[in-house]
């Protein structure tokens, strides 16, 4: 067992697809280990033949880019309807996912890669890594409503939520948070009674596109960027 890890999360480390999704195609019965097929919660070793559909996973050189994503994109490597998604706006040949979403009107810094571990520990709550939104709302707050969503007692999708809200020019506000969930800046500011007209993630992680990256464009991270992820990733920074 020391040399065996989760199966999904083997297939997800080889840049093959989310665990997620893995869990999924493990339950359909499209795994297999040694020719025998898988089951949820079964173990392997990276040193197994592992196939998805019949073709060995093959574990990819991992990759990182930072995305300048514009509003009116779906954060998805796929839609069914048809919309532009945000590996539409790339020509990455590498196969890689979005780290976490954004919504489908909300822009600004979204992370591609194809390591599923360290998308795993940058999206999962357990982590608390730090995102930084800017939004413009329809109204000026009270200085009363701006120290209640400060304090601690503000929920959001049945949750406390625990933010930091501070003044950035008329009617915008920059909201640090260490865990999102669903419309979740949209959903904070309805505590009191304001609407976001326009949201924008300024960073993610530590890391930021503004001052170099402009709306639809891509780079790939620095290797000093790569290492301060893995660091947050790891809990060894904040």
């Amino acid at each position: 067992m020391n040399n065996t890890e989760k199966l999904q999360k083997i297939i997800a480390y080889s840049g093959l697809t989310s665990r997620r999704k893995a869990e999924f195609l493990i339950n359909e019965g499209k795994v297999k280990v040694d020719g025998k097929v898988a089951s949820l919660g079964d173990r392997a070793s990276k040193k197994q033949n592992i196939t998805v559909n019949g073709v060995p996973i093959v574990e990819e050189q991992k990759v990182y880019y930072l995305l300048n994503k514009p509003d009116g994109v779906i954060t998805s490597a796929s839609d069914d309807r048809g919309r532009v998604t945000v590996l539409d706006l790339t020509q990455i040949p590498e196969r890689v996912f979005p780290v976490g979403r954004l919504d489908y009107n909300t822009k600004g810094t979204l992370l591609l890669t194809n390591d599923g571990d360290l998308t795993h520990k940058l999206t999962h709550p357990r982590y608390e890594v730090k995102r930084v939104y800017k939004a413009k709302l329809n109204k000026v707050l009270s200085f009363e409503e701006l120290e209640f969503l400060n304090g601690g007692s503000v929920k959001v999708n049945g949750k406390y939520s625990i933010q930091t809200v501070t003044l950035d020019e008329k009617r915008s506000y920059v909201v640090t948070l260490s865990v999102g969930s669903y419309h979740h800046v949209k959903l904070l500011f309805e505590n009191v009674d304001a609407n976001v007209n326009n949201l924008t993630r300024i960073e993610y992680a530590g890391i930021s596109h503004v001052g170099n990256l402009s709306k639809g464009q891509y780079r790939k991270l620095t290797p000093k960027e790569i290492k301060k992820l893995k660091l947050i990733a790891n809990g060894i920074i904040k």
